[in-house]
C-alpha cells in the first residue's frame, strides 16, 4: 500500500470537508483568520534599522556677538554685515557705522540713505550728518535734500545755504522739487530765480513767479522783478493785480497802474481814484473830482473839499451850488458851501443866497445870518412868512444886531399874541427881547415863558406879586404855590403867602406860613422881628429890636418898631420917649 503524503491539519480538514461534499463549507474554511493576518503582517514589515544621529547645527550669532567679531577684525558674511549695520544705527558712533559700511561696500551696495534715516530716528542727527558726510553717496541727487536738512537742523545753516547756492548754478545737482523747498527752508528764495536762470530747474510758473515777486517787494529787492519776468512769466500780474498796480505806481507808470487797477476784484474805483490823486496831475484830479461830485450826491461834499485843497476853489463852490439846487441848508453839501462862503460872503454869494431865501425859510435864515443886519431885517420883514414864529424870532435877533429897538418891540408884540411857543422858542424870545419893557409887556413875556414850560426861577414869584398888587388873591396864591413847590425856603415868598392867607382866613390861616418864614429867616434881623411881631410874640420881637438898635441907634425903621412894640407891650410912656426926636 502506497503511503499518503502527510497532511497538515488544515489540509486534512479540507479533505474531509470535500469528502463530505460541502463546497461552501470548504470555501469558508479556506478564508484566513485574524491570527493568520497578523502573522502575515509581521512577515511583510521590514526590519527596523536604528536611525543615524542628525548632525548638530550651530546657533546664529547675536548682534552683540557680530559686533564683537567685527571689532576683532573677524571676517563676516555680507548678510551679517547688512544686519550689523542696520542694528548699529541705533547706538553706534559715526566712525563705527562708516567702518561697517566700508566693509559691506566690497560685497554689496550700502543703503546709505536708509541707515541715515534710521540714525535720525534714534534721535542723533549729528551722528547721521557725520555718517552721511563720510559716504561717497552724499553727492548723489537722491541724497542732496537729506544732506542739506541734516546740516540745517544741526545748526549749520551757512553750509546748507552754500549747498543751495551751488546747486542753483549746477543743473542735475538736485531735483527741482527738492531744490525749491530747500531754498525756502534755508531762507534763500531768490536762489530759485538763479536756478531758473541757469536751467537748474524748469522755468518759473505763474505761482512761483508771483511768490518771488512778493518776496522781492517785502525784502526791498525790486530789481529782481525784471529778472523774474524773464526767468518766469509776467502773467503773475493777472493773479495779483493789486501788487502789479503798486509796482507800476512806484515806477511812475500811472497808465499801467490804472490798467491793473481796473482788474481788481473789489475797490477798483477807489484804487483808480487814489492813483490819480497820487499822480499829482492837477487837470486829471480836477476832472475826476468834478465827475465824482456830479454823479454821486454822497461824494459831493468830499469832492468839493478836495477841489478846494487842490487849489480849485471856484470849481468847489460851483460844484456845491449845482448840488444844492434842491437841497436844504442842513444837507452836507449845503453846510460845506456855507462854510466856504464864510460869515461875510462876497456879493455874488450873497446874491445866490438871497435868491435861495425867496422860497425857503431855512435858506432865508442862512442868508440873514450872513447879510448885514439892517439889510437882512428889511428882507425878512418883507417875506410872506414874516409873522411866523421862527421868522419873528429871527427878526428880533436882527433888530438887536441892527440896534433897531422899535423893530424888536414890534416883533415881540407879535410873538406875545397868545400863540403856542415851545420852551426853546420862549427862551430865544426872552434872550432877544429889548431892555426896559413896560410892565404889561414884561408880564406878558413872563406868562408866555410859564405857558411854554420855560419859566425862569422867579417868574412864578413875579406873577404872584403882580396878582397881589392887582388884588387877584386866587391868582397870586396859585403862582406862589408853584414857586414855593420849587423854592420852599424863600422867606419873603412865605411871608407873602401868609399875607395872602390872612386875607382869606385871618391870622389863624396865616400863622403856619409865618412859622415857616420865621424858621427860614436868619437872626438877628429886622425881618425876623417883624415876623415875631406878626405872630404876637411881642416880648421876643421887642428884645430883638432893642438888640438891633444898640448896633444901629439911628435906624428909623428900628425906632418906629420899638415904639410900636412898647405900646403893644403896655408901656406907652416908654414908647413916647423912644419916639421923641
Amino acid at each position: 500500500m502506497t503511503a499518503l503524503p502527510s497532511l497538515t491539519s488544515r489540509q486534512g480538514l479540507v479533505a474531509l470537508t470535500a469528502l463530505a461534499g460541502s463546497l461552501v463549507a470548504a470555501a469558508g474554511v479556506l478564508m484566513p483568520n485574524g491570527l493568520d493576518v497578523a502573522a502575515a503582517l509581521r512577515r511583510a514589515r521590514p526590519p527596523v534599522v536604528p536611525a543615524a544621529a542628525a548632525p548638530a547645527v550651530a546657533p546664529a550669532p547675536t548682534m552683540e556677538r557680530l559686533s564683537a567679531m567685527f571689532a576683532q577684525g573677524q571676517q563676516l558674511q555680507p548678510v551679517q554685515l547688512q544686519q550689523l549695520l542696520a542694528w548699529s544705527a541705533r547706538t553706534a558712533s559715526a566712525a563705527t557705522l562708516t567702518a561697517i559700511a566700508d566693509r559691506l561696500s566690497g560685497f554689496a551696495p550700502v543703503p546709505t540713505a536708509q541707515v541715515t534715516y534710521d540714525i535720525v530716528a534714534s534721535g542723533r542727527p549729528d551722528v547721521a550728518r557725520a555718517f552721511l558726510e563720510s559716504r561717497p553717496e552724499r553727492a548723489e541727487p537722491a541724497n542732496w535734500r537729506l544732506r542739506l536738512e541734516l546740516h540745517r537742523t544741526t545748526g549749520d545753516l551757512a553750509f546748507a545755504q552754500s549747498m543751495v547756492r551751488s546747486a542753483a548754478t549746477r543743473p542735475g545737482t538736485a531735483s527741482a522739487e527738492d531744490f525749491v523747498s530747500a531754498a525756502y527752508a534755508v531762507q534763500l528764495p531768490e536762489a530759485i530765480l538763479t536756478a531758473a536762470e541757469h536751467r537748474a530747474i524748469p522755468a518759473l510758473d505763474q505761482t512761483k513767479s508771483l511768490d518771488l515777486v512778493r518776496h522781492a517787494v517785502n525784502s526791498g529787492q525790486l530789481s529782481l522783478v525784471p529778472r523774474i519776468d524773464r526767468a518766469g512769466t509776467p502773467a503773475w500780474r493777472s493773479a495779483d493785480p493789486w501788487l502789479a498796480m503798486n509796482l507800476a505806481q512806484r515806477a511812475g507808470d500811472f497808465s499801467t497802474a490804472l490798467r491793473y487797477a481796473a482788474l481788481l476784484p473789489t475797490g477798483a474805483a477807489d484804487a483808480r481814484r487814489a492813483l490819480i490823486i497820487a499822480s499829482g496831475d492837477k487837470a486829471a484830479i480836477r476832472t475826476m473830482l468834478l465827475a465824482e461830485g456830479r454823479s454821486n450826491a454822497k461824494l459831493l461834499p468830499s469832492a468839493a473839499q478836495q477841489l478846494l485843497d487842490t487849489g480849485f476853489r471856484a470849481d468847489a463852490v460851483a460844484l456845491l451850488r449845482e448840488g444844492c439846487a434842491a437841497c436844504s441848508p442842513d444837507d452836507d453839501a449845503a453846510r460845506r458851501l456855507l462854510f466856504l462862503m464864510g460869515p461875510r460872503p462876497d456879493a455874488d454869494s450873497l446874491a445866490w443866497l438871497r435868491a435861495k431865501a425867496q422860497g425857503s425859510e431855512g435858506w432865508a435864515k442862512a442868508y440873514a445870518q450872513r447879510e448885514r443886519p439892517a439889510q437882512a431885517l428889511a428882507f425878512i420883514e418883507g417875506r410872506h412868512d414874516a409873522d411866523t414864529t421862527p421868522v419873528l424870532l429871527e427878526r428880533m435877533r436882527l433888530a438887536g444886531a441892527a440896534r433897531d429897538r422899535q423893530a424888536g418891540i414890534k416883533a415881540l408884540a407879535r410873538l406875545l399874541d397868545g400863540r403856542a411857543l415851545t420852551a426853546g422858542q420862549a427862551r430865544a424870545m426872552t434872550a432877544a427881547s429889548p431892555a426896559g419893557l413896560d410892565k404889561a409887556t414884561t408880564r406878558a413875556l413872563v406868562e408866555a415863558r410859564v405857558r411854554a414850560g420855560a419859566a425862569l426861577p422867579k417868574d412864578q414869584l413875579d406873577l404872584a406879586w403882580d396878582g397881589w398888587n392887582r388884588s387877584d388873591v386866587p391868582g397870586a396864591r396859585d403862582h406862589l404855590a408853584r414857586y414855593l413847590a420849587t423854592q420852599p425856603g424863600d422867606a419873603a415868598a412865605l411871608r407873602l403867602m401868609a399875607g395872602i392867607e390872612r386875607k382869606g382866613g385871618g391870622d389863624r390861616a396865616a400863622r403856619p406860613w409865618l412859622e415857616k418864614a420865621l424858621a427860614a429867616t436868619p437872626a438877628p434881623s429886622f425881618d425876623r422881628a417883624e415876623i415875631l411881631e406878626q405872630l404876637g410874640r411881642t416880648d421876643e420881637a421887642l428884645a430883638l429890636v432893642q438888640t438891633l438898635r444898640r448896633a444901629a441907634p439911628a435906624d428909623a425903621r428900628l425906632k418906629a418898631a420899638a415904639g410900636r412894640l412898647l405900646v403893644a407891650a403896655g408901656d406907652p410912656g416908654k414908647a413916647r420917649k423912644v419916639m421923641q426926636p
